[in-house]
């Protein structure tokens, strides 16, 4: 039997249909990515936005296409502050303790590398496949409308290259005097360089 499911544009690994606001869609089960399976990705640029709640109880917002909006994420998670001022009053006091207070450790994130040109400056990345590990990111240029659909990657130990904008990397919002040990999803387990 011949399988008429298309293959991620993203990662290239088998996908699944799935039914999106009544239109038959598929989504990677291995990156996540969503796709009309048309020859021409631009049209996926068109499937409707959703939501998912992460680990942490956090609303994530995704363009169509299963990319992250990072943008909206942040929008609705600025609107929930007032809620979150009683949450203030009932925190522990931070006493700098590991785990006191309100302070929860960074999380590893899977992320494409096309998202890290918003993000380049504030993160540590480990691109999958990279050997080196984590390294601090220090700038990120990625322009589609350029005509070069590679992202320039530059790192704080100077180093720089071209990688492709949808293999996946894992990400951590940490400052440069840390570095993440932990290279699953999850808390970073950061430490003081």
């Amino acid at each position: 039997m011949i399988s008429l499911t298309p293959l991620c544009p993203g990662c290239a690994a088998t996908t699944e249909p799935i039914q999106v606001e009544g239109e038959d869609v598929f989504r990677c089960p291995a990156c996540g990515r969503r796709t009309y399976g048309t020859v021409d990705e631009d049209d996926d640029q068109t499937l409707p936005q959703y939501t998912e709640t992460d680990e942490d109880g956090s609303v994530v917002i995704y363009h169509g296409n299963g990319e992250p909006d990072f943008e909206a994420t942040a929008e609705l998670a600025s609107q929930d502050g007032p809620d979150d001022e009683d949450d203030l009053n009932d925190a522990e006091p931070d006493d700098g303790t590991p785990g006191a207070g309100r302070h929860q450790e960074p999380e590893v994130r899977d992320v494409r590398v096309q998202d890290l040109a918003r993000m380049a400056g504030e993160v540590w990345v480990w691109l999958y496949g990279d050997e080196r590990g984590w390294r601090f990111l220090t700038d990120a240029e990625y322009d589609p409308d350029r005509g070069d659909s590679s992202v320039v990657l530059t790192f704080s130990d100077g180093t720089t290259g071209r990688e492709w904008p949808w293999p996946q990397a894992r990400m951590v919002s940490a400052e440069t005097d840390t570095v993440p040990t932990v290279t699953t999803s999850g808390p970073a387990g950061l430490v003081r360089r």
